[in-house]
């Protein structure tokens, strides 16, 4: 099996090469998973696979995310990169980069985060051009195996690291709690934290354990893996060759298994988290909540004791107050920004802001959290104008210091990339604006037959309803409720292989009847296509950009789903270039976290609450631990011309009364919720 090591910077790479890596792993300064790591600049890309190469290693780079319009140019350069420095292969996740592949003729990894759960999804990555899949971390043995025979590429797992509680690339938290994605590379690992359940301190909750199959390598290679990856492009270069080298003995046999054991287990000492690989058992219960501390001062993880954090992550501010002025100084990502405010006279000391206490009330910039906050003299007074000021140009200056990584990469884009790229005149069908009533309602299929009842007797009805994953029976009974109502089967975002074969008895009844199935994963699309249904592409596979959008429609969708978590220019921008019929969510409670993870029981229906006000609530779907939001987000209340589509979606899933929500809409200037529409997603 091939051994693959993260390299967040060079020091990194080399450590892994030194160490044994067959292969590493990397991003550029954007449009990975990673972009708290310090990453590559396009000549340390170039020297990297130099240097590898050289070494008869190979490299592979890292494109795994959700990208936006204004980002397609960067991305095919970041493609045309790749070709012109050699990468072996890049990972991705955006349907946008499968349209683009046949012009680079680079060899294409799907990411983890295309979330590859089944023999179906392994199958469809391989009918869409992909050599590789990276599974999901969940995976069973057996269901490790049933994937690495699905299709004749190869199968990736990961091996040692942290492990996420949402399945990954399903993940929203993080952009719900504050506007950065982690399916954009900018998670704030908000899972970690401690929580309240019901009022009650609970600890950390949601906080895995870490990853360790060092003692299963065996079983892995007879389930037909063809690499295993070790997790870790924020840890430093001496974590990493730590980790290669115990993995590198574990391959070659040349070491003990139970002093690889011990080895392993201190190799997870900074964190202190405890080790797991129940997954591939099928176990589920107990893997969270059992951080016991970073390992103390002497310790044998010392070494590697911040290897979580790159060492120049975040940002420094230094506050001078002299005789005249304010003077500041902000520095982050090796730059540094300068600017002096004149002393203002405080009138009302009650409503003064200590410098102290505006440190308290920096937080993260763009995943780059205050590091050293330092002033002359901490308990000067600001006025409130003076605070707010400092804090704004903060905000921006770290900004502004971090768009060298906005900056070209450096190559030319061919005429035909041009042309791929290029934006198209939107979808005639594209006439809805928010604020317009909406057409289509999304339900639980438990839900659906009550709704339909009520619609008969509402102010505005839906045209349409999107039924989640119902089963042979209330389709049936739906579809002779439904009559002039369009009724369309929504297959999950996440099912492992034992669900293969209750959705494909669910896409028969489909074809049977013609109703429009909603696909929501590169499998459900692979399923779907081999049944021979009409198909929509849910907020499964929802979309940033205007060419992953015609990407799907060339896969079969009639329709797309724009993604859940885009802001509002976002939304301006693709809707301004789809070229096909498209939806926009105004309304629901998305499921911000799906775990294979069993929690207690006696968690179901509680509030978890954490110190932001973050409010979450558990259920069971299908199985799996999902949590939603208390309070919905709401754009129905927000007119836009410059947003267009042919449906708006009101998603009702999880909705304490459906058809109450359905019909109360909110006043133009009431106050809601509203996700990432007015603020900047990052």
């Amino acid at each position: 099996m091939e051994l693959l090591a993260p390299a967040g910077d060079a020091e990194c790479l080399v450590a892994a090469l030194d160490a044994g890596a067959d292969a590493v792993y990397l991003g550029l300064r954007n449009l990975n998973a990673r972009r708290r790591a310090r990453n590559f600049d396009p000549e340390e890309l170039r020297q990297a696979v130099l240097v590898a190469h050289a070494r008869g290693r190979r490299v592979y780079l890292t494109l795994n995310t959700d990208i936006s319009q204004r980002e397609l140019g960067e991305a095919a350069r970041a493609l045309e990169l790749a070709r012109q420095c050699g990468v072996d292969a890049v990972l991705v996740r955006d349907p946008a980069l499968l349209a683009l592949r046949p012009i680079y003729g680079l060899e294409f990894h799907f990411s983890t985060q295309t979330c590859m759960t089944s023999s179906a999804d392994v199958a469809a990555a391989a009918q869409l051009g992909a050599s590789r899949v990276v599974l999901a971390r969940e995976l069973t043995l057996e269901e490790i195996r049933a994937a690495a025979a699905a299709a004749p590429i190869g199968v990736e797992v990961f091996a040692q690291g942290a492990l996420c509680f949402c399945v990954s690339g399903r993940c929203l938290l993080s952009s719900w709690v504050g506007g950065r994605s982690g399916n954009r590379g900018m998670c704030t690992s908000p899972c970690r934290v401690p929580w309240t359940i019901g009022g009650r301190d609970a600890g950390t909750p949601l906080s895995m354990r870490d990853l360790c199959v060092v003692g299963r390598l065996g079983d892995l290679r007879r389930a037909g893996v063809a690499a295993i990856k070790i997790e870790g492009r924020l840890k430093n270069a001496a974590w990493v060759a730590r980790a290669v080298s115990l993995y590198r003995k574990a391959l070659d046999g040349s070491a003990d298994p139970a002093a690889l054991e011990d080895e392993a287990r201190s190799l997870g000492d900074y964190t202190g988290r405890q080790m797991t690989c129940a997954y591939l058992d099928g176990g589920r219960d107990g893997l969270t909540g059992l951080a016991l501390g970073r390992a103390p001062a002497g310790a044998a993880a010392t070494s590697v004791a911040a290897a979580d954090e790159p060492q120049d992550a975040g940002y420094d501010l230094r506050i001078t107050i002299t005789d005249r002025a304010i003077e500041c100084c902000c520095e982050c990502a090796g730059r540094s920004v300068r600017w002096t405010m004149p002393r203002t006279r405080v009138k009302r000391q009650y409503k003064a802001v200590a410098v102290r206490d505006l440190f308290q009330r920096l937080g993260e910039v763009d995943g780059q959290p205050p590091r050293r906050l330092s002033a002359s003299d901490e308990e000067y007074l600001l006025v409130p104008r003076a605070a707010n000021a400092i804090e704004q140009r903060v905000c921006a200056s770290v900004r502004q210091m971090l768009r060298r990584d906005d900056r070209p990469l450096g190559v030319e884009l061919s005429a035909e990339v041009y042309r791929a790229i290029a934006a198209q005149p939107p979808h005639p069908d594209n006439r809805l604006t928010p604020g317009s009533p909406p057409d289509r309602a999304r339900l639980e299929a438990s839900q659906a037959a009550e709704f339909v009842r009520h619609i008969a007797h509402m102010r505005i009805a839906p045209r349409g309803i999107i039924v989640e994953q119902p089963d042979g029976e209330t389709l049936d009974r739906l579809r002779r409720l439904c009559g002039h109502i369009e009724l369309v089967a929504a297959l999950p975002a996440v099912f492992f292989e034992d669900e293969i074969a209750s959705l494909r008895g669910l896409l028969d009844e489909c074809r049977r009847n013609d109703i429009v199935v909603e696909v929501n994963s590169f499998g459900g699309w692979y399923l779907a296509e081999r049944a021979g249904v009409r198909m929509e592409a849910g907020p499964g596979l929802g979309v940033l950009n205007a060419l992953a959008a015609r990407k799907l429609a060339e896969m079969g969708a009639a329709c797309v789903t724009l993604s859940v978590e885009a802001d509002r220019r976002q939304l301006e921008e693709i809707t301004a270039a789809c070229p096909c019929p498209c939806s926009v969510v105004v309304f629901g409670r998305p499921a911000l976290l799906v775990t294979r993870a069993r929690l207690s029981e006696q968690w179901l229906g509680g509030v978890f609450e954490d110190r932001r006000g973050t409010r979450i609530m558990p259920r069971l779907e299908r199985g799996l631990w999902t949590f939603r939001p208390v309070e919905p987000f709401d754009l129905r209340n927000c007119p836009n011309e410059r947003i267009r589509a042919a449906h708006l979606v009101v998603d009702l899933v999880g909705s304490p009364s459906p058809a109450e929500e359905w019909q109360r809409l909110p006043g133009r200037c009431a106050k809601t919720f509203r996700f990432n529409y007015e603020r900047r997603l990052a």
